[in-house]
């Protein structure tokens, strides 16, 4: 089923995204723990497409097994980055072939060691046009990625919003943000997308922090800031890992809590692996649901 048509108003999706392990025993041990996973019913399941491709087998192997083991949808991410187009075409159908009909379409983070993205040789250089490229494909049901205090290589917020609107245009049937940590960002920019007229499903992507100086770089990659509550309060935990993270996770519940009662459309979690967030964010969605 195409994720699109998942989408019911009162009923926000709860979905999750993992990142492929390097290792056949880290990929067997992921298996393992998507059993589990599976147990908490979320409406889709993302995987992660490595730097350059890398883990870009193990992708396709694991979002095979999410749709035919688990019989819960998947949706593969795939990148610009280090492919032709002739190269992608032919990823596609070897996700058609496991059944796949969703793919969350990026740009993709320039390979180690280069300062800014270099299309590949006959390749795309914009998500834009990866989109398009799928769309014309047929088949798929299409994802893009948003960043609600803009992204980081446009010059202002504006123009990051007119890139991101231009992109949806281009065929998107949903946009999932990259990770905020103050709402407000979050919903000046659905806000600002639907007055432009923008009507496919806006849903948030939450990442509970672990360490402040995790939490630090991946905002930095994703251009969004780190509230002093939330800094200073995993710095005090900074010799405690466990409540550390515990920490991160309430600050997490308490921004999807205010977010379900701002009517968001679903809650993209950024799980990094870990089955604490997911049974945690599972059961908070499963009971707004029901009050609902």
């Amino acid at each position: 089923m195409r994720i699109a048509q998942m989408f019911r108003p009162g009923r926000p999706l709860f979905s999750i995204e993992l990142y492929p392990p390097k290792t056949p025993d880290g990929v067997q041990n992921l298996k393992h723990k998507l059993v589990e996973i599976a147990a908490h019913h979320p409406d889709y399941i993302s995987v992660t497409y490595g730097a350059a491709g890398g883990t870009r087998h193990t992708t396709r192997e694991i979002c095979a097994f999410i749709k035919q083991e688990l019989a819960i949808e998947a949706m593969a991410h795939l990148t610009c980055v280090a492919h032709s187009r002739g190269e992608i075409r032919a990823l596609l159908e070897g996700l058609r072939a496991e059944g796949i009909e969703n793919i969350m379409a990026l740009r993709g983070d320039p390979p180690a060691g280069q300062a800014r993205f270099v299309p590949p040789e006959d390749g795309f250089a914009y998500a834009s046009q990866l989109v398009q490229a799928i769309r014309a494909l047929g088949g798929f049901g299409i994802g893009v990625a948003g960043y609600a205090e803009g992204h980081v290589e446009a010059p202002s917020y504006a123009v990051s919003l007119q890139h991101q609107i231009a992109k949806i245009r281009c065929g998107a049937d949903f946009v999932v943000s990259q990770l905020f940590l103050d709402n407000a960002h979050f919903l000046r920019w659905r806000d600002d997308l639907r007055a432009a007229g923008v009507t496919v499903p806006i849903v948030p992507g939450i990442l509970p922090a672990l360490t402040a100086q995790q939490i630090g770089r991946f905002a930095k990659l994703c251009g969004a800031r780190v509230p002093d509550s939330l800094r200073v309060g995993l710095e005090r935990f900074e010799a405690h890992p466990e409540s550390a993270a515990a920490y991160g996770l309430v600050f997490a519940m308490r921004q999807i809590e205010a977010l379900l009662k701002e009517g968001v459309d679903g809650i993209h979690l950024y799980a990094l692996n870990r089955l604490e967030p997911i049974r945690a964010v599972s059961a908070l969605v499963e009971e707004y649901r029901r009050a609902g």
